[in-house]
């Protein structure tokens, strides 16, 4: 772990794994067994609490998430909206260790131009409407037709191979919007 701070301290599940003085370009370490659970590690400048971070272990895949970048878009068929794809489970904590595959189904006024998942040895088409997951997350790429109305995507998980997962919906409102002039 690398810190700014002057010391950080260490907890499993609540018990102190102990306390180390930060060394100038240094890193700390600590040897913990693992338990599932919430690892914490709090940081102190001069002898006060600065900043706590933790990390909590996840159960299995349970649902999708899908959010936009923006719910609206010009319907001029160029703009565009980017959505996030995350996996979430029972308690609606994402699950980094997910890779499911997600299958897309857009429909209404705008199209589905590209998909990925920011894993650079991921040999999977940019262009069909389906993507396995990198770190529990990947991202699409809606753009809006010339008429105005929603886009509807929606994201499913086919029944094999893999566990089923609760299947996501968002819609996309394209506004009518003035045309650039073109040849």
């Amino acid at each position: 772990m690398h810190s700014n701070l002057d010391e950080v301290e260490l907890f499993l599940n609540g018990k102190t794994q102990g306390s180390q003085k930060v060394q100038p370009f240094t890193h700390l370490e600590w040897k913990v067994k693992y338990e599932p659970g919430v690892i914490e590690a709090r940081g102190s400048k001069n002898g006060q609490v600065v900043l706590t971070e933790k990390r909590e272990t996840t159960d299995k895949p349970e649902s999708i998430k899908l959010s936009a970048d923006r719910t609206t878009i010009d319907a001029d068929g160029q703009d565009i909206a980017i959505v996030r794809i995350e996996i979430l489970d029972k308690d609606g904590r994402h699950v980094p260790t997910a890779d499911n595959q997600i299958s897309f189904k857009v429909t209404g006024e705008g199209a589905l131009i590209g998909v990925g998942n920011g894993d650079p040895n991921c040999q999977e088409s940019d262009k069909e409407p389906k993507r396995s997951l990198f770190n529990g997350l990947a991202q699409l790429i809606l753009q809006a037709s010339r008429m105005p109305g929603t886009i509807t995507l929606e994201a499913y998980t086919e029944p094999w191979p893999g566990p089923h997962l609760t299947t996501a919906k968002l819609e996309i409102t394209t506004s009518k919007a003035q045309l650039r002039p073109a040849l």
